[in-house]
């Protein structure tokens, strides 16, 4: 039993240290470790809160507050900071006089220089936080838990708005590095076939 207990005890001492390290190659890899770290934590914190804080505390109100204030702050850190600093992208809406929305975009002039690692961390976390909230809610309407149902969709509502907000901004990055290389090849091909007179007439017009 006891040699039984130590080989378990070893086994899971050997996974803890191989997941360490893989968090350590990973966060190497990223040109903005800080930031990827906050990108990720204030997700798994705000699941981790509506999942386990009930072991710690019979309070709905302290684990509604403490969720909610973590997916507050995720938002803020995603719409804010981790956007630009890992994918060079960020959006935000104002409001129009006649009451209608618009959307507003920043993005990278060069979108190669966005680190890869970066980039597989930022728009993994975007899409699977959503799903795995849907599948928390589904569980939550099943069991007729309306008061977790609440903070769920609060949660859908917060994240699918960043994800929507960057898939916007993304499509007009890409849009971007496709006008920008198309204007370049005809350039090319107006210099090549036409006086350069003719090709600057031509390509002003464009």
């Amino acid at each position: 039993g006891a040699g039984s207990g130590g080989g378990e005890g070893s086994y899971s001492t050997d996974n803890i240290a191989a997941n360490e390290g893989m968090v350590t190659r990973v966060l190497r890899g990223s040109a903005h470790p800080t930031a990827a770290v906050f990108h990720v934590a204030f997700k798994l914190g705000a699941i981790a809160s509506y999942l386990l804080l009930g072991l710690f505390t019979n309070s709905f109100v302290i684990q509604f507050v403490v969720t909610v204030t973590l997916l507050a702050f995720d938002f803020w850190t995603v719409k804010n900071v981790t956007g630009r600093l890992m994918v060079g992208l960020r959006w935000w809406s104002d409001m129009n006089e006649d009451g209608s929305t618009a959307w507003r975009f920043e993005t990278l002039d060069d979108p190669d220089s966005v680190n890869s690692t970066d980039y597989r961390i930022f728009w993994w976390s975007m899409y699977v936080t959503p799903v795995v909230w849907l599948a928390l809610g589904i569980v939550a309407a099943i069991k007729f838990h309306i008061s977790w149902l609440i903070v769920v969709l609060i949660a859908i509502t917060l994240t699918a708005a960043n994800t929507l907000g960057y898939l916007r901004c993304d499509k007009e990055a890409q849009k971007r590095v496709q006008n920008a290389v198309g204007n370049t090849f005809l350039q090319a091909a107006l210099d090549r076939f036409l006086p350069p007179t003719l090709s600057n007439a031509v390509a002003s017009r464009m």
